[in-house]
């Protein structure tokens, strides 16, 4: 038999043990909870069709920095990791994978669908929020449990730009220029404008595709555009590739009435357009020439940083980390419970207006029809939603 003494002895060391190991459980935990609250960002960032990722990225940068100037999230600071998917889907998946294995709790990303498309494949069996900041496809609307995106999808704003074309510019023919590299943008952008156009009694002259990736020779697709004696041309395509074709088309003499989707606006469409996409038209979410107080200050902060003036896609960059941020606060940094704070925002206050998330992490905003001129991009006018 044990003596009292022993089992004193014993008692204390399985006690000394026990505090021990509190210890090391208080110290990992107080670790922990000192380590900054990864998020990954992935984009286009390199390449003739990098200029929304880049502005994405600097939207995204910019409000992490003030978030943790400010005190960071629950106590901590976001460490941005920042990824480049080239524009290329594979990329993508590679990227996101990479994010996920460095711990991140969500990704903010991509910058267009079809590498958006191809990252869900990888983020949503991990269950990892994948927050597009400019991803507006309705093709990707209730597929995927933990996409959420803060641009609008583009199912109504196309029916209205449609619409104005048809009934406000009164152009009944019209021929559609679309890059295939991002179909699950482009084509399907394209079956619902045409879609509205053609119920309201317009007549689509041609239907020309193109593959940015390959560089497909622009001067040999215009005559087929043309042979139809088109009253308007409609662009889906990059900025880059949007300015290159009313280049072309410009070039030839023809001064026919140029359209394109909100993809192509940013800096470079009028940088590398110049003349030639003088009085183009767009449909857009976002209000650039707003006077909102905080959209204000946002872009002088842009640009004090930055060196240029910000596009859509910064600002929702922006706004992307500022409502992730916000969630993270709600599940106190962690990726467990982050869809659930997320579908949970009501009423957030972007820079210009506020917004809330729905069943399927998608929002509901405005939208604007807006004119380049004398090199600015000018609002013209709201383009309401209207019924199929």
């Amino acid at each position: 038999m044990k003596t009292i003494n022993q089992m004193f002895s014993s008692m204390w060391k399985i006690g000394a043990v026990g505090l021990l190991i509190g210890a090391m459980g208080l110290f990992i935990s107080g670790c922990a909870k000192n380590e900054p609250i990864r998020v990954g960002f992935v984009a286009d960032l390199t390449g003739k069709q990098a200029e929304l990722g880049v502005q994405e990225r600097n939207g995204v940068q910019l409000a992490v920095d003030k978030i943790n100037a400010s005190g960071g999230v629950a106590g901590r600071q976001i460490e941005l990791i920042i990824r480049d998917d080239l524009g290329v889907p594979e990329v993508a998946k590679k990227v996101d994978r990479e994010l996920i294995d460095a711990g991140v709790v969500a990704i903010i990303g991509h910058a267009t669908s079809a590498q958006t498309v191809a990252g869900l494949e990888v983020t949503n069996p991990a269950r990892v929020v994948l927050l597009g900041p400019t991803i507006s496809s309705p093709a990707l609307t209730g597929k995927y449990e933990y996409f959420f995106r803060v641009y609008p999808t583009f199912s109504n704003s196309a029916q209205a730009f449609a619409k104005h074309i048809y009934q406000n510019r009164k152009l009944t023919k019209l021929a559609i220029i679309y890059d295939t590299d991002n179909a699950a943008f482009s084509k399907t952008y394209r079956n619902i404008f045409a879609g509205k156009y053609l119920a309201l009694g317009g007549i689509l002259t041609d239907d020309v595709s193109f593959s940015s990736a390959a560089k497909t020779n622009i001067d040999l697709l215009l005559p087929k555009l043309r042979a139809g004696n088109p009253a308007g041309i409609l662009m889906i395509a990059a900025d880059v590739d949007a300015a290159l074709i009313a280049q072309r088309i410009r070039l030839t003499g023809w001064q026919v009435p140029l359209f394109s989707s909100a993809w192509a606006q940013t800096a470079t469409l009028i940088y590398n357009g110049g003349k030639a996409v003088e009085g183009m038209e767009l449909e857009q979410a976002y209000a650039l020439s707003s006077q909102a107080p905080d959209f204000l200050d946002f872009k002088k902060r842009y640009q004090d940083r930055y060196g240029d003036f910000p596009s859509f896609g910064a600002a929702y960059g922006y706004e992307a980390a500022e409502v992730l941020a916000a969630a993270l606060q709600k599940s106190d940094g962690q990726a467990e419970g982050l869809r659930q704070a997320l579908l949970g925002i009501r009423d957030f206050r972007g820079l210009i207006d506020t917004f809330s998330f729905n069943q399927y992490g998608d929002v509901v905003r405005p939208f604007y029809l807006s004119v380049i001129r004398n090199g600015n991009f000018m609002i013209i006018d709201n383009l309401t939603p209207t019924k199929p």
